[in-house]
C-alpha cells in the first residue's frame, strides 16, 4: 500500500478539534496524517501506543499533565494509557501519527472531558 501525505485531503472534525486521514495500515500498525486547527480534546487509549512526528506548525502536547512544546522535526512517543491532548500555537499543526496496533477511534479512544 502506498500513499503521499502531501496529496491527502484532511477534513477537520469540529467535535474533536482535529482531522485525520489514514495513509497506510498493516496488521499491527497504521500511519495517519493529522491536522489540528483547535485543541484536540484530552483522551487516552487502552490498547495502543502512538508516535507523533511533527511536520508543520508549532504546538503544545500535554501528556499526563506535562506540557511539551513541539515543532517540526520533533518525534514523540505516547504510551498506551497516557492521557494526552495537543493544541496548535499556529493556525494549524500538521503531524503524522503511527499507531500500534492500528488506530480504531470507535473502539479505543476515550475522552476524559
Amino acid at each position: 500500500m502506498k500513499s503521499n501525505f502531501k496529496e491527502v485531503k484532511v477534513e477537520i472534525d469540529p467535535e474533536v478539534g482535529v482531522g485525520l486521514a489514514k495513509l497506510v495500515e498493516g496488521e499491527n500498525v497504521s500511519l495517519h496524517l493529522a491536522v489540528a486547527t483547535g485543541k484536540l480534546r484530552e483522551h487516552y487509549h487502552k490498547q495502543r501506543d502512538e508516535i507523533y512526528i511533527i511536520l508543520e506548525g508549532e504546538g503544545v502536547l500535554t501528556i499526563n499533565g506535562k506540557e511539551i512544546r513541539v515543532k517540526p522535526g520533533d518525534v514523540i512517543l505516547i504510551p498506551k494509557g497516557s492521557k494526552h491532548s495537543i493544541k496548535p500555537l499556529d493556525k494549524e499543526l500538521k503531524f503524522l501519527f503511527a499507531s500500534a496496533p492500528p488506530f480504531n477511534p470507535k473502539e479505543d479512544r476515550f475522552f476524559t472531558n
